[in-house]
């Protein structure tokens, strides 16, 4: 299909694949290119935001959730009134031409986003990327590493222009006018038909939409001497935003934004009588306290230096990088050729405000809770605001009003260990395996596999930022969520790169007490790889073999194979029989037809209620004998969607088919967790 429409955010080029927003006649749409070569790129560097282009390529629906606690990109994407992305099939820069008779608002924009491209010119990426986080409020040219030290210490606010910068913003424009000669009355009006030029200048996010419409209100009544709450203003805002639209609720920013701001103005009487530097460690604890249970169940974690760090980065970045980013800007408008000058000692400027939180994440001092529960979420907030009453009426912190705090963090930390229940989940990590088992009353934790992501042999200009990592995204993600902070055990089922693939990163991670690799005579490269690794954080190394179990609260692991034979890589795998309760679990590996007669033979009685399906379904695995022997209820297959090997195979899911096996895929349902008591098991699917 052939669509037209106007390109609506700044395109994007990240490796090989060019991303935007363009506006049809009737709708928004994602737009996503592959690049097909370096001199395409090159092209498509000039594109900018609205161009006017032709395009063929065909509609796809948004990815849904496939995460138990991932994002929902077909959510987010409706909630900005989007509802489909275009994949192209023909598309250039000689398909654009530049809009005629372009509206104020489009100027703005066009006028941004040439700033933007003229400080990445000027300096290198990272430094260019905080300069624009600050002054224009985008954030893509930021270093995916960077954005994680600031998310770690809990400093992504000051990467969102706020109502800090729209103050500063006031604040010297109105100095200006007044120095000028303007009357005070006609500087308001400047200033209020300003600020609507700032919110577009600056991305038009919900939290500078908030600080400026506050802004030109409080401006309106110092005008006309009139009176009005912080409160009372600060909810008319919020209703406003709403009505105009709904979506703004679902909005991490907004509901930030919104909170913070609060927070602040309803705590002004433990706030009143205190030093300078007293009220910046104020405001950053009370700002950090709020925000807890939010950041907790978006990110699972929070680190015990965000106060500290909040207190000496919110006066660097808003006394010094900000207003040093600003007279860059004003440089790079009036004399470029001055920014040579300086350039040097600005970039130094910057990495090391950039260094020493990097070196920050050396000091481990970020504490895994997991998402709270719902009921957990609301005790938090009420255990805060009950210690914000105390602290105003007393006028003082004691331990007494911090402890409702303190045992709600306590209780939320200690929720899993009082559990009776088992979990079984069979994580999506795409063409690859990844199970975590959780006994009873969290006795132990066990995670069998890590998925991998390939990597394909690709020119420097293909390569991404920062290349997909299924562990680093997923695997350890879900870790967090579920308020893991150490694994039992970490076995490996073989040293294939779909199973094995993170299995350096989580050592390095995350607190693991032992490592079990397939027993054989010589491990594959990947297998000594992580072997090595293993040995490098003190980490023992148990070789699993046909025979081996172990015990533990009311679950029992049996070892099927390897046996003493050597074979292929995936008949080598690692096969464990569990038992949680009276509820079984046959985890097969990459396990073929070979490997699955051997266990029949060697164990003929095995049964299993569940069974994870060699080797993703594919052909060479779950022949009939042995799904008649193992007959399970329920066969779990773990592939990626539409993967290049047509796994799982129309064969296999006919022969489980015709034994009422019910199945549950990954690639289909995405997570998939088994919850087990004593009553039996319950699935439980992220679609």
């Amino acid at each position: 299909m052939i669509f037209s429409g106007k390109i609506i955010s700044i395109p994007k080029i990240d490796g090989n694949l060019l991303s935007f927003e363009l506006e049809t006649y009737d709708e928004t749409v994602v737009v996503y290119h592959k690049i097909k070569s370096a001199v395409e790129k090159e092209q498509l560097n000039n594109l900018s935001i609205h161009l006017s282009c032709v395009l063929k390529g065909k509609l796809e629906e948004p990815q849904t959730k496939t995460h138990f606690y991932g994002m929902d990109y077909r959510e987010y994407l409706r909630n900005n009134n989007i509802y489909w992305i275009l994949k192209t099939v023909e598309f250039g820069v000689d398909h654009c031409e530049k809009t005629k008779n372009p509206s104020v608002h489009e100027q703005i924009d066009t006028w941004r986003s040439k700033k933007i491209k003229a400080l990445e010119n000027h300096f290198s990426a990272n430094t260019a990327g905080l300069m624009n986080a600050l002054l224009f409020g985008y954030r893509d040219g930021i270093e995916a590493e960077t954005l994680q030290y600031y998310q770690g210490l809990g400093l992504t606010h000051l990467l969102a222009v706020s109502g800090f910068n729209v103050g500063i913003v006031t604040y010297i424009l109105y100095l200006i006018l007044v120095r000028l000669g303007v009357i005070k009355e006609i500087a308001y009006i400047l200033i209020i038909l300003f600020l609507p030029i700032y919110i577009v200048l600056t991305g038009a996010e919900s939290s500078i939409i908030r600080a400026g419409m506050m802004g030109m209100i409080v401006l309106l009544i110092m005008m006309f001497k009139g009176k009005l709450h912080p409160v009372t203003l600060l909810s008319f805002v919020c209703i406003g935003m709403l009505s105009y639209d709904p979506s703004f609720a679902f909005d991490l920013g907004f509901q930030l934004s919104f909170l913070m701001t609060f927070v602040l103005i309803t705590s002004i009487y433990v706030l009143e009588n205190a030093s300078s530097i007293g009220l910046l460690i104020m405001t950053s604890s009370i700002c950090s306290l709020f925000s807890f249970p939010i950041i907790l169940y978006h990110f699972f974690e929070f680190s015990l230096l965000s106060i500290p760090f909040n207190v000496l980065y919110i006066p660097f970045v808003s006394l010094v990088l900000f207003p040093i980013s600003f007279v860059i800007l004003l440089l790079s408008l009036f004399v470029p050729e001055a920014i040579l000058t300086v350039k040097e000692l600005i970039e130094s400027l910057f990495n090391f405000s950039v260094l020493f939180m990097e070196k920050a994440q050396f000091l481990k001092m970020t504490v895994v809770l997991g998402r709270p529960t719902d009921w957990i979420y609301a005790l938090y907030f009420c255990a805060i605001f009950y210690f914000m009453y105390r602290w105003e009426v007393t006028k003082q912190i004691h331990i007494l009003i911090v402890m409702p705090f303190l045992l709600v963090c306590f209780i939320h930390w200690g929720l899993p260990y009082v559990n009776p229940k088992a979990t079984v989940s069979f994580i999506n990590v795409g063409q690859g395996d990844s199970i975590l088992v959780e006994l009873p009353y969290r006795k132990a934790v066990y995670l069998i596999d890590t998925g991998g992501s390939f990597s394909f042999g690709q020119e420097d200009w293909e390569k991404r930022e920062e290349e997909y990592d299924v562990t680093k995204e997923v695997v350890y993600p879900f870790l967090k969520a579920k308020g893991i902070r150490r694994l039992d055990g970490l076995i490996i089922t073989h040293g294939d790169l779909d199973h094995a693939g993170g299995g350096e990163f989580l050592l390095d991670h995350i607190k693991v007490e032992n490592v079990s690799l397939p027993h054989k005579r010589k491990g594959n490269d990947l297998e000594t790889f992580i072997e090595t690794a293993a040995a490098k954080n003190n980490i023992d190394v148990v070789k699993l073999a046909k025979g081996m179990q172990w015990e533990s609260a009311h679950s029992l692991f049996l070892v099927l194979h390897p046996g003493s034979k050597e074979s292929t890589s995936n008949n080598n795998s690692i096969v464990l029989w569990l038992k949680v309760y009276d509820q079984t679990f046959l985890l097969t590996g990459d396990i073929e037809a070979e490997a699955e007669t051997a266990i029949i033979n060697s164990f003929p009685k095995i049964k299993s209620d569940v069974l994870k399906v060699g080797h993703h379904g594919s052909v060479t695995s779950s022949t009939p004998s042995f799904l008649n022997s193992v007959s399970p209820r329920y066969g779990i297959i773990s592939a990626g969607e539409n993967n290049m090997y047509g796994h799982p195979a129309p064969e296999v899911l006919k022969r489980l088919r015709g034994r009422g096996i019910i199945i549950y895929r990954t690639d289909e349902h995405g997570d998939i967790s088994f919850v087990v008591d004593k009553k039996g098991l319950k699935v439980k699917t992220a679609q």
